[in-house]
């Protein structure tokens, strides 16, 4: 469960395609909607529940399981690109390399 502004609803994190942060807050995003939750992306990386998300980018956590495509360090999850920043590319190509 997740905090959505005054409610707590019920989050299935296989569905969720990626994380963004966004200044104090962080956007959970799905094939099929966008849930903006007041945690930082430090806090959500403590409450995720699989070990599939990984950190990409100092503002983007991705769901490995749902990972598309890879061009050119953008990852192609479902309808969306995210970038793969410098820093993190070693990591996402270990990762990438045992999925």
């Amino acid at each position: 469960f997740v905090k959505v502004g005054p409610r707590t609803i019920k989050i299935d994190f296989n569905e969720v395609l990626y994380i963004e942060a966004l200044s104090t807050y962080s956007v959970l995003v799905t094939a099929t909607h966008k849930h903006i939750v007041y945690l930082t992306l430090k806090n959500l990386v403590e409450r995720l529940p699989f070990d599939h998300f990984l950190r990409v980018h100092r503002s983007y956590i991705v769901n490995m399981q749902r990972l598309e495509a890879v061009e050119d360090y953008m990852l192609k999850l479902g309808p969306y690109e995210v970038p793969v920043g410098k820093s993190y590319q070693e990591e996402f190509l270990r990762n990438l390399r045992s999925l």
